[in-house]
């Protein structure tokens, strides 16, 4: 029985740690390098994440230096840090770049809440989810005899605690992360 709260914690785990990464990348008017390290760069016809071509350095409130390791992939970053909308435009100096983030906006920070709101959510969805496929499995095993009826209700309330705790996490999560915006 402890197989399905197991199973169904992982699976938690992991679309937690996703949205955790996910709000990372939310530009919240101040520079963090979440917000770059995993932009997709053509570096020789392959699309690579950029932490794996450069160290990236926080060095202002607002401003970061990402130093490139090959000097011939800096202009592939240079393009691929003007095409995301971070609403900056990159200076290279050879194998440094150097990006000024603009401060946001009132209609910038509503934008990025709302975002931050859908990311919570798809979470939430990906978490009823996971406890309906695992419900539907225990239902099956119980229709078959493998598990007691009262070992039923009892997974499913245990069920029913974790969805609350990681709920609540997320929750948390999301309004640190509104907080963060807000300021």
């Amino acid at each position: 029985m402890d197989k399905y709260i197991n199973d169904l914690k992982q699976e938690f785990v992991e679309a937690f740690e996703h949205l955790r990464i996910e709000l990372a990348k939310v530009h919240t008017g101040r520079a963090s390098a979440g917000l770059i390290e995993d932009l997709s760069v053509d570096y020789f016809g392959a699309q690579t994440p950029l932490k794996s071509l450069a160290s990236i350095t926080v060095t202002a409130p607002r401003e970061m230096k990402i130093e490139v390791w090959d000097e011939t992939a800096a202009k592939a970053v240079a393009d691929s840090l003007s095409k995301a909308s971070l609403g900056s435009l990159p200076q290279t100096e050879g194998r440094v770049i150097r990006l000024n983030l603009p401060p946001m906006t009132g209609e910038n920070r509503e934008r990025m809440i709302k975002i931050v709101h859908e990311l919570l959510e798809k979470t939430k969805v990906s978490l009823r989810n996971s406890r309906e496929q695992a419900w539907t499995k225990i239902q099956e095993q119980e229709r078959a005899g493998d598990i007691r009826e009262d070992d039923k209700f009892h997974l499913k309330n245990d069920i029913q605690k974790l969805i609350d705790e990681y709920n609540k996490k997320i929750d948390e999560l999301g309004g640190n992360k509104e907080q963060e915006l807000k300021n």
